[in-house]
């Protein structure tokens, strides 16, 4: 008898992860949270910024070919408005049966930015007499994390993280004129290209500015980090949200 039990626990121990993947590639429904910040930043980084990294995944999950009925954020919004729900809250798994339910979902997922932290590379020169040139490159790098919840049980079914990166440089060159009276010449080439708004244009890229650190970084710049780590978080062979689903995923380690 003992051992009886023994192997029927072994039995469903071995069917519980197959039977959650089952259900999340069976045309499940999903409503994904708006992202949280638990990075530590200066200062800049706005709910809106956190909660895009959402939208990225919404983006992510319908790009990846697979049947998910994903629920449309204004939606989402409309039906937790209704029930006063805070939604810059951390979802836990007890209130993700409540909120899930409300929406009408099998599953949610609840994200978090865990990290956000910068790299300087390049050289710099300076002459007092002939001038210099600065060739620094700053990097953005991000870190995400995400849970899947089953809203009928209120388990995390599936944990994935993800890290992404966006660089900027910026070139300065320095002319010092040598004859008394010259003024001196600066030109700068913003090889990012991605911070330049023209005047009276309908969508602005450059909308503010995020301090990580002791540096300040575009908007832009720190979204494109996150949208790189969604991506990761998705799609990586080894440690994605989709590859763990199919069975093949594995820990990442840092």
């Amino acid at each position: 008898m003992k051992n009886l039990l023994l192997s029927l626990l072994c039995v469903v121990t071995f069917m519980v992860p197959n039977i959650c993947r089952a259900g999340l590639n069976d045309n499940p429904t999903i409503a994904v949270l708006p992202f949280v910040n638990k990075a530590s930043v200066s200062e800049g980084l706005t709910f809106a910024d956190a909660s895009i990294a959402s939208e990225f995944v919404i983006e992510a999950l319908i790009d990846s070919k697979r049947f998910f009925n994903v629920l449309e954020r204004e939606n989402m919004t409309a039906i937790i408005n209704e029930h006063t729900f805070n939604m810059s809250a951390t979802i836990d798994p007890m209130s993700a049966v409540q909120v899930g339910k409300m929406l009408g979902v099998q599953y949610l997922i609840a994200g978090s930015i865990t990290g956000l932290s910068t790299k300087t590379s390049g050289l710099s020169y300076d002459n007092s007499v002939a001038g210099g040139a600065g060739g620094e490159k700053n990097t953005v790098i991000a870190n995400v994390s995400a849970r899947i919840i089953e809203v009928e049980t209120g388990r995390i079914v599936l944990a994935a993280s993800g890290t992404g990166s966006s660089a900027s440089t910026n070139m300065e060159f320095t002319l010092k004129k040598k004859i008394e009276g010259e003024e001196e010449v600066t030109v700068t080439d913003d090889e990012s290209g991605i911070e330049s708004v023209s005047e009276g244009s309908t969508t602005s890229f450059l909308t503010h500015k995020i301090k990580i650190g002791a540096k300040e970084f575009s908007q832009v710049q720190v979204r494109n980090a996150l949208y790189k780590a969604v991506d990761d978080l998705i799609f990586n062979k080894n440690y994605g949200i989709l590859a763990k689903m199919d069975g093949s995923g594995k820990r990442r380690r840092v």
